[in-house]
């Protein structure tokens, strides 16, 4: 089985992959690396992948679609960015990842919190701040406490950029909540 490298943006990616997905991508990979890029310089991810590519390893490359008006234009970004990267291995995250961690909460974590559960496929990081209830001291506790009892399937239903990864990286897993 191949090696997966994830590159994550910072470090809420990487505590939401190590999480709830790497454990699911372990059915499918010998190992999956999480690899945070926003503080990297660009010449260093391109030979990262580089090396990738030549040990004959699969690397994806995980985006918030943050301004940018359509999945299309935020690959474009990458693309631009990345000299070695290719627009196949981008997954962009819609909206943010805030919205994959709320996507596959559980419900009565949802309710208790003052949350509807449902779609999350527009939810931004700045409407996900304002949700966090007043007794969490710190937005870390609060995400942590999402993926106390987190489904990927559930999550799947509910974003369909998630579901979407899911579909690529882990079928077995997007197919059971169908």
């Amino acid at each position: 089985m191949p090696r997966l490298n994830i590159f994550v943006e910072g470090s809420d990616d990487v505590r939401f992959f190590e999480r709830t997905l790497t454990p699911a991508l372990r059915t499918r990979y010998d190992e999956v690396r999480l690899i945070p890029y926003a503080s990297l310089r660009r010449i260093a991810v391109d030979r990262l992948i580089r090396g990738i590519e030549r040990l004959g390893d699969e690397y994806v490359i995980v985006a918030d679609i943050d301004a940018e008006p359509s999945v299309r234009a935020k690959k474009g970004v990458i693309l631009r960015h990345f000299d070695r990267a290719e627009p196949g291995r981008i997954a962009v995250v819609v909206m943010e990842i805030e919205s994959w961690y709320v996507a596959g909460a559980d419900d009565g974590f949802l309710r208790e919190c003052g949350l509807p559960p449902g779609s999350t496929d527009r939810l931004t990081k700045e409407e996900f701040n304002a949700l966090i209830p007043r007794r969490y001291i710190s937005r870390v506790e609060f995400m942590l406490d999402l993926l106390e009892a987190y489904s990927l399937e559930r999550g799947a239903d509910r974003n369909r950029s998630l579901g979407f990864f899911l579909h690529r990286y882990a079928p077995e897993v997007a197919t059971t909540h169908k």
